[in-house]
């Protein structure tokens, strides 16, 4: 989808939909792959314009007792690299299920594209409207790992203006309600 106030065409989508979506578009993506360090490579990067792969698990806390790779500011500082040194060309950005990481990172650089520097306390609250707005245009489903997008405006934003965005984020209704569906389909399993 072309996102007007970002002047690119933005993506999001799950591992499984991933070469349905290259293949559909060969050559035409830079594709932002974030993956578990168990699942292997997808073969159907081949069919991105570029890509550039971070591997984390999709973690809201970082518990040193457990083994496992928590995201961390490095990764996500990769990433917007990546996307910076393509402006205003195609970013399609996929994790495993296309929900939390994926969507975060999404969130973050749409934020940075819609933030100004002279944004004040009061205005953050339209911005981050608008913001979760395009998000769940592009995915309807979302609900960004709180951890990684506080890593994603760490790249742009200072401390102050980072902790009301993601407090704004945590109250979003359609966010909260997408939430309480995964802890539904937990309890489930």
């Amino acid at each position: 989808m072309f996102i007007e106030e970002l002047g690119r065409h933005l993506a999001v989508c799950s591992l499984a939909e991933l070469e349905r979506m290259l293949k559909m578009d060969a050559r035409f993506w830079n594709v932002v792959s974030i993956r578990e360090p168990h699942i292997p490579r997808p073969p159907s990067l081949r069919y991105a314009k570029r890509f550039h792969e971070v591997i984390f698990d999709d973690l809201e806390r970082i518990d040193y007792q457990v083994a496992s790779t928590p995201p961390r500011s490095e990764h996500i500082a990769g990433i917007f690299r990546f996307v910076d040194a393509h402006p205003s060309e195609p970013i399609l950005i996929h994790c495993l299920a296309g929900l939390s990481r994926s969507t975060a990172v999404t969130l973050a650089v749409i934020i940075r594209g819609l933030f100004r520097e002279e944004q004040s306390a009061t205005t953050i609250a339209p911005v981050v409207a608008r913001a979760v707005e395009i998000l769940l245009r592009l995915r309807p489903q979302a609900r960004p790992n709180a951890l990684v997008l506080q890593f994603g405006l760490e790249q742009f934003l200072a401390a102050d203006h980072i902790q009301l965005i993601v407090s704004e984020v945590s109250r979003h209704p359609i966010l909260v309600e997408n939430r309480s569906v995964k802890s539904r389909s937990n309890e489930t399993q």
